[in-house]
């Protein structure tokens, strides 16, 4: 009896060592932030920058805001991915301005349609600055991610071969007649079945169409969700959903970075 009370014993300052070790090492393991100007050609730009403190080589992630700009949700959602050991950058595509409205956010987003190149350059320099942190960034493993408006902005980094190696899309637009040719990134598109803008039969089309090219594309249609549907400040936000996506976005970079 005596020798098993001594054997339980050892167990269990073996494990508490282990539960302590672990605890100081989540301890150890923070992230950094700051808002940097990436984009050389336009000093009006400042992204956010998320990644963790240590100095260590990491794949990293371009953030592609909504139709509101630059704001606080883009921000916590980089912070997050940060926190999963990714180098995140929120990019700016409107100069500095958000948008509190919907009137404001169509003007803004309209803008930027208007003038795509300047878009594509932004996003360029954005890829070109994370490529710089040496170090710090993988070169290889680079991704988008993006939301409604920065979802279609997404998939254009993706399609373009604007040296991104795998894209998320949240319900951002496409065109299911596209010339795929060009594309060497891998992409995981969320979509609402309910959503009014983006059709969901035009979402199958696209699915079915990435099936016949190389690649583990994948396309999720998520039932009785509408647009938007990933935005906890949305009016059509739907937990189950969006926590599946999310769970599904890590699981694909942990998969393709």
């Amino acid at each position: 009896m005596k020798l098993r009370k001594e054997w339980f014993s050892a167990l269990f300052l073996v494990l508490a060592f282990h539960v302590a070790a672990g605890a100081v090492y989540a301890q150890a393991v923070k992230i950094t932030t700051a808002d940097v100007a990436y984009d050389k050609g336009n000093d009006r730009v400042k992204g956010y920058l998320a990644k963790p403190a240590d100095k260590k080589a990491r794949p990293a992630l371009i953030l592609i805001h909504e139709w509101w700009g630059l704001n606080d949700n883009i921000r916590e959602n980089a912070r997050q991915f940060a926190e999963l050991g990714y180098v995140a950058l929120a990019v700016d595509l409107y100069n500095g301005e958000f948008a509190t409205n919907r009137d404001g956010a169509r003007k803004l987003a309209g803008g930027v349609r208007k003038d795509p190149q300047a878009a594509f350059a932004n996003l360029r320099q954005a890829v070109s600055y994370l490529t710089g942190l040496k170090g710090e960034v993988d070169p290889a493993r680079i991704a988008s991610v993006g939301w409604c408006f920065g979802g279609g902005w997404s998939y254009q980094m993706a399609k373009n071969d604007l040296g991104v190696k795998a894209s998320v899309i949240y319900y951002g637009r496409f065109n299911p007649k596209d010339d795929l040719s060009r594309m060497r990134a891998t992409i995981l598109g969320h979509f609402g079945e309910k959503d009014r803008g983006i059709k969901v039969d035009n979402v199958r089309e696209f699915q079915a169409k990435l099936k016949t090219l190389k690649g583990d594309h994948t396309v999720f249609i998520y039932p009785n969700a509408g647009h938007a549907f990933a935005n906890a400040d949305s009016r059509n936000y739907d937990k189950e959903a969006a926590e599946t996506a999310w769970k599904r976005t890590v699981e694909f970079f942990d998969r393709h970075l």
